[in-house]
């Protein structure tokens, strides 16, 4: 089996588990700190061994400028985890992730805005249409439609955008450390974090709550985690951004068979238009009119300058 062939299949395997991590937070019970505090110490923990047995620690010394990034990504992480939990209670599964999807463009909004990167018509197009189908969803078209699931958006937003940041954070130092080393840092500090923040009187009671909190630990991160750093290495990117939509499609249909949730023609709407300009954007589709509308517009504008000056 070539590289390309065992990459993709990790990815695979690695977005169908993704897909499954509302049912496994709500099945547990517990309140949003609760479930990562475990998910940190339980996800760590296996890390950690990992990390071990593989040798990554040895000779590995942190600057003060990776702790920095190391702690500030593992803050923006877990607390990005806090609302992407609260949010799936408030609205459902399947929302939550498929807005949760804007990921990319609060990216795209940050390079754009603190890097000065020169951004493509083509990429500002699929930002407009993604925000058009989060209104399309958002939009009251039914009564159910209440506080708390506005709530919920603006919470899967807030992780969104937590995540997006996260992203930033650890490509400071992703040049300079292993992913591996990288994650189980930021679950330690989660963990001594959240060991703070956790309600302990409410831990859970039942065998299956325990369960579900044990998967998350050691099947959602550790696990998971080991799958993606194999698809990241092997897959080519085309491969990692089409595989990459299974997660929020995985998650509709678990939202649907273990919750009985439906979305409604309306909020499918904005689904498709959020998910399909996110494929379009991570694939580097571009509309040739459009760039060279935008080539013709900076060659005028430097035409302009040099005669001004």
């Amino acid at each position: 089996m070539t590289d390309e062939k065992q990459g993709r299949m990790a990815m695979v395997l690695a977005m169908i588990i993704s897909g499954t991590i509302g049912f496994f937070v709500v099945s547990s019970q517990q309140s949003p700190f609760n479930v990562v505090f475990f998910r940190c110490a339980i996800g760590g923990s296996g890390l950690i061994l990992y990390c071990l047995y593989k040798g990554f620690y040895r000779s590995l010394r942190i600057t003060r400028r990776q702790g920095l990034f190391l702690l500030l990504g593992a803050l923006t992480l877990i607390f990005n985890w806090v609302f992407l939990f609260s949010a799936y209670t408030l609205t459902s599964i399947g929302i939550t992730t498929i807005i949760y999807h804007l990921q990319p463009f609060f990216l795209l909004f940050s390079s754009l805005l603190f890097m000065k990167e020169r951004i493509k018509r083509s990429h500002l197009l699929w930002l407009t249409l993604a925000f058009v189908g989060l209104i399309v969803i958002v939009r009251p078209e039914q009564a159910t439609l209440d506080q708390r699931f506005y709530l919920g958006c603006l919470s899967a937003l807030a992780a969104a955008i937590l995540y997006a940041v996260t992203t930033l954070l650890t490509r400071q130092i992703s040049s300079e450390m292993r992913p591996e080393v990288i994650a189980s840092s930021h679950m330690v500090i989660g963990t001594l974090v959240f060991a703070f923040l956790a309600d302990f009187s409410l831990v859970p009671v039942t065998g299956s709550h325990w369960g579900a909190i044990v998967t998350l630990g050691l099947f959602h991160t550790t696990f998971m985690y080991l799958l993606l750093y194999t698809a990241f290495k092997k897959a080519s990117t085309a491969s990692l951004a089409v595989f990459g939509f299974l997660y929020p499609l995985v998650a509709l249909v678990v939202d649907y068979f273990a919750f009985g949730h439906v979305i409604g023609l309306g909020q499918a709407l904005g689904a498709v238009l959020i998910l399909a300009s996110g494929l379009a954007y991570n694939q580097n589709v571009v509309i040739g009119a459009l760039e060279r509308r935008s080539q013709n517009d900076a060659r005028v504008s430097i035409k302009v300058g040099s005669e001004k000056s």
